[in-house]
């Protein structure tokens, strides 16, 4: 009872499938017309119809309209890639710019150093003793200076003044 009313219903979902038998009342199929398809599913068109239906008409503005925008987005396109190229460029001159510069300053290092060591005091007296013959001191060569008398100054003052002395020294009173 139940695959009858599923054969002859067309609903996706019919719950008195699910139904058991003597809980509800069967219901009975709606009673449909089937429509009968033709047998020939051929449409006949005429020539000029069919040559119209052929034809179609191009536009022009529309054609225009989508070149442009092609050729716009090609344009960025080959902009942005141009940027990442001369970007990737100038990283690698960078990279190379700092590998110089690490290079140089190790050698700055390796310079100073050496300059460091040949100034040490120990380089310094080594030569002094041996190529120009000289030796520590000893008391013996040290010689003391005693100053008992004390400190002296003396102040010179000119006697006489000449006239353009005094002209001076007045302009120069005004100046100050």
């Amino acid at each position: 009872m139940a695959y009858s009313a599923y054969k002859y219903s067309d609903r996706g979902y019919d719950l008195s499938l699910f139904e058991t038998e003597g809980t509800s009342a069967p219901k009975p199929a709606p009673a449909r017309a089937r429509k009968k398809k033709p047998e020939n599913n051929i449409v006949l068109l005429h020539q000029m119809e069919f040559d119209k239906a052929s034809r179609r008409k191009h536009n022009v503005a529309g054609l225009v309209w989508g070149f442009m925008m092609a050729a716009v987005i090609v344009l960025i396109v080959g902009v942005m890639i141009h940027g990442q190229v001369r970007l990737a460029e100038l990283n690698q001159q960078i990279n190379a710019a700092e590998t110089t510069l690490s290079h140089r300053v190790s050698e700055y290092t390796q310079m100073q150093a050496k300059v460091e060591a040949s100034l040490s005091t120990a380089v310094v007296e080594e030569y002094a003793r041996t190529e120009l013959g000289m030796q520590k001191a000893t008391n013996q060569q040290k010689e003391y200076i005693t100053l008992s008398h004390g400190d002296k100054a003396e102040v010179y003052t000119q006697s006489s003044e000449s006239i353009f002395t005094v002209v001076g020294n007045f302009f120069d009173s005004l100046w100050s």
